[in-house]
């Protein structure tokens, strides 16, 4: 791929396939990115390792789920399962792909879900994730939570429900980070031509200053921007911005940033919003 107007190079997003309707969201998001970027595909499917020796224990049991009869689980059985997700997840990667027109790959790993994850994203340049793997609470998912704590690579968190036809959400402080994360929603947001800013400033001239240079910046790219700006960087005063905002994906980051990282890694983790975390 030649070199983006954004600094962000994207050649190879890595998705993370477990059949579950968060992994589907992800793999949607991810390959309406890629074929933005021109980028490659690479799905992962993870075989959990715990999962097969908890089978092996004899006291292991299951609620089957179209007889809700409980039975003992079985090694065997849970190989065939997990064989047929495996060949679902390809299923589904293949279809999505062709529908966009992109080149992919595919492959299934054994071992700790979070630890395989993490080392098949070093192959890649952006990780996109379900937030949660299956029906449960909004809460991020442990292998969300591990690659946001863990990878040095952008990480995509979707939820189910396409975001980009909505204005992209971009929160911005002035900081090296956060012109990172401009460049990146700017780009992603010249789809719709609509960009909402959370500016984050120490006072209202401060603010004003940073909206004034963020104009000035994207005039040539005619975008619609909306600001508002955050008198908090916390997690209610960013929850309350965002659903005054009703927009779609979140762009922000996490490095070189004047907002608080735990701050940031609270709002991943208890907002249930489509989210690229830019590094």
């Amino acid at each position: 791929m030649n070199q983006s107007p954004h600094k962000l190079l994207i050649r190879r997003i890595l998705v993370a396939l477990d059949g579950s309707p968060h992994s589907q969201a992800a793999l949607e998001a991810a390959a309406h990115l890629a074929e933005l970027l021109r980028a490659e595909l690479m799905g992962v499917f993870v075989e959990d390792v715990n999962l097969l020796r908890l089978a092996e224990l004899p006291f292991a049991q299951e609620v089957r789920r179209h007889t809700a009869t409980i039975e003992k689980l079985e090694v065997r059985y849970l190989h065939r399962q997990l064989q047929r997700q495996a060949e679902q997840a390809q299923a589904d990667l293949k279809r999505v792909a062709n529908a966009h027109a992109l080149s992919a790959t595919f492959r299934v790993a054994r071992g700790p879900v979070s630890a395989e994850v993490l080392a098949a994203a070093l192959e890649a340049d952006l990780l996109a994730l379900g937030r949660i793997s299956h029906a449960g609470p909004p809460r991020l998912g442990s292998t969300a939570k591990t690659a946001v704590a863990q990878t040095s690579r952008p990480v995509l968190l979707m939820r189910p429900g396409l975001p980009f036809a909505q204005p992209i959400l971009l929160v911005y402080d002035g900081s090296p980070g956060a012109e990172r994360a401009l460049e990146v929603a700017a780009y992603l947001a010249g789809e719709n031509g609509r960009l909402q800013v959370l500016l984050w400033a120490e006072n209202a001239q401060q603010a004003l200053a940073q909206e004034e240079a963020i104009r000035q910046s994207q005039q040539p790219k005619g975008l619609n921007l909306q600001f508002r700006r955050l008198t908090q960087p916390d997690v209610a005063n960013f929850a309350y911005l965002v659903r005054l905002s009703g927009t779609g994906l979140m762009v922000l980051s996490d490095t070189n940033t004047r907002l608080p990282t735990a701050v940031v890694h609270t709002l991943l983790e208890e907002l249930d919003h489509p989210i690229l975390l830019v590094r």
